[in-house]
């Protein structure tokens, strides 16, 4: 009949939709109409069954008349302990006992969810079952008293919706926030700085990171960078936020923080990001760190007024090449924008970087086999009585392709690229092993890199050194640079605090060339100063200043060596000024360790020998000024 209609009376489109619509309605009500009995039923089960969600339908007796098997699964509850005609409160006291309150009494979740029922209101509210799933529950209450809920799991989900909502603030790599995020961050830092509690910008920059790329490729590069991300977030305090700008840029935002604090904080992280990284297959690499600071409100009161100031001081403390934190200063505002990349385009200083990664890649693996890198030992000289008081260790390093490697140029290498710490640990390790030999009244003296006093492990490494060794610690003597003596963080001054307090000698070097003066020495736990070589240069208030500087040394408890004697005319003249110690080619000069004992006379430092210093009395004779001589 319908193909007939169809075929005989064509109609507009709608016209045949509609009666399609019409005979499909009539057909669907007479199916069940006419259905055999249980039909109904049995279709209506199936379709509660194979829902997505779990169901339950509870008369108004708060007993239960429908419940379907994903509700079974969400709250693993079997469908054969839940029955029809259960109270509420029976099915929650078996879900209970499964695990799924955790924390939680039946008596105190059936009072929540009674009062809400009989409120009769509709709603969904969120429940966490004790193994941490997150399920929404849709209430609906019907007009006959009771109420129906259905039942959904929606962990995966709010895992997605996080995770958008995480990557939209934070780096996908690391995982660290991102400049979207920081930058709202150190906008509240600054707005509370301006009221009173100062912030610091840290901006770091990683240096030899393009090399480890280039070497190993750029999965090793994410791999390091993921490493250096959980390396700051380690480090840093709760409070603190580290983030990625981008590349191998990082920064750290220090809410209530001062200048010293923030000093000391980028130490700590410039060493930690110093140690070496192990990059599974990839291998292993060693970067290091540059790092800027800018405090608010001090240097800016812009977010991006103070990341200016940071970078700048970051590009500075790149310029130096030695991986010290700069602060910033206003000085550093000469620099033009302009300049920066200019200065780092020049021919030289690329050479120069590159020629001092490859040193320091030639030095890291002379550290590792050992028989390249030795002491050499210069004796320093009572210049009373011209015996021995103490002996210098000099590292000296003779390279198979590049001969003899200049310390000045290896230890710049080491510092630069991370190495010398274990610079450190080798010429430690060798000369306490050499000296506990020694007769015991000889000193053994060890120079310290600035960085080697970040190191949190230094008086561990150094106790540890003392005990395999058998020297006692008041025969050591570190020897500091003044870049270590003008370190005015607490950090520092902790360090060589806790040096003293076991015993060990501090000399500081150089005094007198650079910025340190006797205003530090009231700070510093310093037993000795060395006055530079370039003191005994003739000049006219040759005698005045070096008299002065003597005078005033020994004044405040501290005795002097000066380095450089080279001439009977410069031993002369120290021993009239009152100089306690001498040291220099006319006395001897550096050996290596099998001809220590022959430098030093017979026997010496072994038992108590004459010593070779010239006596008082008898001037030696040197071959011609500025001539060491040949005793």
């Amino acid at each position: 009949m319908w193909r007939q209609i169809k075929n005989q009376s064509p109609r507009p489109s709608v016209g045949r939709r509609r009666m399609a619509q019409l005979l499909a309605a009539l057909r669907y009500d007479l199916s069940w109409r006419f259905a055999r009995p249980g039909a109904f039923r049995q279709r209506f089960e199936q379709a509660i069954a194979n829902l997505p969600q779990g169901i339950c339908l509870y008369a108004p007796d708060d007993r239960l008349e429908l419940v379907n098997e994903q509700f079974c699964r969400i709250y693993n509850q079997p469908m054969s302990r839940l029955r029809t005609g259960m109270r509420l409160y029976d099915v929650l006291a078996d879900s209970c006992a499964l695990g799924n309150y955790p924390g939680r009494s039946v008596d105190e979740i059936y009072s929540a969810r009674k009062a809400f029922i009989d409120r009769r209101e509709k709603g969904i509210f969120l429940q966490e079952l004790g193994d941490g799933r997150l399920i929404a529950i849709h209430h609906q209450p019907l007009e006959d008293g009771g109420w129906v809920c259905t039942y959904e799991d929606i962990t995966e989900r709010r895992k997605a919706e996080a995770r958008v909502e995480f990557l939209a603030h934070h780096d996908s790599l690391t995982e660290l926030p991102n400049r979207r995020l920081f930058t709202d961050r150190l906008n509240g830092a600054i707005t509370r700085a301006i009221s009173g509690n100062a912030c610091a910008l840290l901006c770091l920059d990683l240096d030899g990171f393009k090399e480890v790329n280039d070497r190993l490729g750029h999965a090793a590069g994410d791999v390091l960078l993921k490493n250096v991300a959980m390396r700051l977030k380690d480090a840093i305090r709760s409070d603190d936020t580290a983030a990625r700008l981008g590349g191998d840029e990082f920064a750290i935002l220090l809410p209530d923080s001062s200048t010293t604090s923030a000093l000391r904080v980028a130490n700590e992280l410039a060493q930690v990001l110093r140690e070496p990284y192990f990059l599974g297959a990839f291998g292993s690499a060693d970067v290091a760190a540059s790092v800027g600071i800018a405090i608010a409100p001090d240097h800016a009161t812009t977010a991006d007024e103070l990341m200016l100031k940071a970078d700048q001081a970051l590009y500075k403390s790149k310029s130096t090449r030695l991986g010290l934190p700069v602060v910033f200063d206003n000085r550093l505002d000469l620099l033009s924008g302009d300049e920066a990349p200019k200065a780092q385009k020049l021919p030289a200083e690329k050479s120069s970087a590159d020629e001092l990664r490859e040193v320091a890649n030639d030095l890291a693996h002379a550290l590792q086999n050992g028989s390249e890198l030795c002491l050499h030992y210069q004796p320093i000289y009572d210049a009373k009585n011209g015996r021995p008081v103490a002996v210098e260790a000099l590292a000296r390093w003779n390279s198979p392709t590049r001969g003899h490697v200049s310390p000045l140029e290896f230890v710049r290498a080491a510092e630069l690229h991370g190495l010398i710490d274990k610079l450190l640990d080798w010429a430690l390790t060798s000369a306490c092993h050499e000296a506990a030999r020694w007769d015991d009244g000889l000193k053994v003296s060890v120079n310290l890199s600035p960085l080697n006093l970040r190191s949190p492990d230094l008086l561990g490494s150094i106790e540890r050194t003392l005990r395999e060794s058998g020297l006692p610690a008041r025969r050591l003597v570190f020897k500091l640079t003044e870049d270590s003596a003008v370190d005015r963080s607490n950090d520092t001054l902790e360090r060589l605090r806790e040096l003293a307090a076991i015993g060990v000698e501090i000399w500081l070097d150089d005094f007198g060339s650079g910025y340190a003066n006797f205003e530090y020495l009231q700070r510093l736990p310093c037993h000795v100063i060395k006055i530079d070589r370039s003191f005994l240069a003739e000049y006219e208030k040759r005698r005045q200043l070096l008299g002065g500087m003597i005078n005033l040394a020994q004044a405040c408890g501290l005795k002097v060596v000066v380095e450089g004697v080279e001439t009977a005319e410069h031993q002369s003249l120290l021993q009239s000024l009152g100089c306690d110690l001498l040291q220099g080619f006319l006395l001897a000069r550096p050996v290596p360790p099998d001809q220590l004992k022959a430098a030093l006379g017979p026997g010496l430092p072994y038992h108590e020998s004459r010593s070779i210093a010239p006596e008082v009395n008898q001037p030696a004779v040197s071959n011609a000024p500025g001539t060491p001589s040949k005793a």
